[in-house]
């Protein structure tokens, strides 16, 4: 870490950068100065995380790519920048089996004392808020938390640079915000940041200056105020609910529910319904149990107590497979339910073990994938769309099953304003057959399709209301 103003710690001049014949990047020029924070924004596709892979030297060096231009880290460092992946999952090692031994891993790689290596974990975790869950298993915590250990994981290795790919995803708005000083307060300190955001107010609230991307190329650089209030906000979708919910004819009712991981009670007596033909936002702070309660809808978390009805159907005793004929789930990390070799066969899987004919299928395929804007898409890859196609491509393959129950966790993570317009979409297909349940801290997509808010604390519901909790907002901007 530089004083602040102490010279640049990176500069790129990037002609093009390519993975195969397609072309991510061309014609960036940028240079960070010490103690600088610059965002970078765009529309899905734009670049963005290729940029911030090139900044981080991971591309070329470990993913492949073809990069013409040059990249330059003034203040060296082994590593020279601590990288936070948009998908925290992407960024354990599994040779921790605590957060403390995670976050080890970095210094304990770059070889240093057992006392500095202590020492640098417990500031980092310090730092993001996370010396709480030390003693936790990393695959038990929710994706807000797991959010803050990857921030931790690089923060530790004291790196000149740290590049952040869309941090803030997986963040309760509380969360954000705290997010948000600490970052201020590193760099007050000297830490130089290069940030990938969807979120807008972070950005004027925390950068410098901003790039914007666009099609690979920059389309403005400058600061928050200039560059930012050209760009429309990710915002929220237009409200087109087209069916009345059914309160009287329930698609999902729980009641004193607990559940939780070995010895870690994390529903404690929860209780909620989902009407037919109602769509019902869980907000809640990281770590409250909305997660969770969506594992024990499901079966992968077993239930201590308590009993969970999807319509006439009880599913206390049902296992997974029997459950997923009622319950349609999708993860906050929606990669690790994609396995076909094609976006169709993807979408085809679930009709087809439900014991339909091919032909209804692909109807139900069709439809699904074309509410979510991937129609077009069928032949190509899973692995090949990019992770905000992914999520929309795992919602296509929910819905294909016309289950009872749909709930989405974190859906809109990373999404532009035209994903999450596909997704709002997918939402109003989903009230004309059952209910559906969104994890969600997106107030403002939310607001526009939602009919209730049910806020979850402490693993028990706290709180329904017709409307959204009030918002969290950052209060300061810089470079405006």
């Amino acid at each position: 870490m530089s004083a602040p103003g102490a010279g640049p710690i990176l500069s790129l001049e990037l002609r093009r950068v390519c993975y195969g014949a397609v072309e991510a990047l061309r014609e960036v020029a940028l240079e960070l100065q010490g103690g600088e924070v610059v965002g970078v924004t765009g529309p899905v596709g734009a670049g963005k995380t290729t940029l911030a892979l090139v900044a981080a030297g991971l591309l070329p060096r470990a993913v492949p790519a073809r990069l013409e231009g040059v990249v330059r880290h003034h203040a060296g460092g082994e590593p020279p920048a601590g990288f936070v992946f948009a998908n925290p999952w992407t960024q354990l090692t599994e040779l921790g089996g605590t957060v403390v031994e995670e976050v080890a891993v970095g210094p304990e790689n770059q070889a240093l004392p057992p006392a500095v290596i202590r020492a640098r974990v417990e500031d980092a975790l310090d730092a993001v808020g996370a010396s709480h869950l030390a003693h936790r298993v990393p695959y038990e915590l929710s994706g807000g938390e797991l959010q803050r250990v990857a921030l931790a994981s690089a923060l530790a290795l004291d790196a000149p640079l740290l590049v952040l790919d869309e941090p803030t995803a997986q963040l309760d708005p509380e969360s954000t915000v705290e997010l948000v000083e600490r970052l201020r307060g590193a760099a007050a300190r000297g830490q130089t940041i290069l940030i990938v955001e969807q979120n807008l107010d972070v950005l004027a609230a925390l950068a410098t200056r901003v790039l914007v991307l666009a099609g690979g190329a920059p389309v403005a650089l400058g600061a928050p105020g200039a560059v930012l209030d050209r760009r429309p906000p990710p915002g929220r979708p237009a409200a087109t609910r087209q069916a009345a919910a059914r309160a009287d004819r329930r698609a999902l009712e729980v009641h004193d529910l607990r559940a939780g991981y070995d010895g870690h009670e994390v529903l404690r007596g929860l209780g909620t319904v989902v009407g037919d033909g109602e769509v019902v936002a869980w907000t809640g702070r990281n770590g409250a149990g909305k997660s969770t309660l969506a594992r024990a809808v499901m079966g992968l978390v077993p239930a201590r107590a308590g009993g969970i009805r999807v319509g006439d159907v009880v599913l206390d005793a049902l296992p997974i497979e029997a459950r997923a004929r009622h319950v349609g789930l999708v993860f906050q990390d929606p990669g690790r339910q994609l396995f076909a070799r094609s976006v169709l066969e993807e979408t085809l899987f679930a009709p087809r073990a439900l014991g339909l004919a091919r032909t209804e299928s692909r109807e139900r395929a069709i439809e699904a994938l074309d509410s979510v804007g991937l129609a077009g898409d069928l032949a190509r890859h899973p692995a090949d769309l990019t992770p905000q196609a992914q999520r929309r491509l795992a919602i296509a393959a929910a819905l294909a099953a016309r289950p009872r129950l749909l709930i989405l966790d974190e859906p809109t993570a990373g999404q532009d304003a035209e994903g999450r317009a596909h997704i709002a979409r997918a939402l109003e297909l989903q009230r004309t057959r059952g209910g559906a349940a969104l994890i969600t801290h997106d107030l403002a997509f939310a607001r526009g399709v939602c009919d209730r808010f049910v806020t979850i604390a402490g693993g028990q519901t706290s709180s329904v209301v017709g409307g959204p909790p009030p918002p969290v907002t950052t209060t300061e901007r810089r470079g405006s």
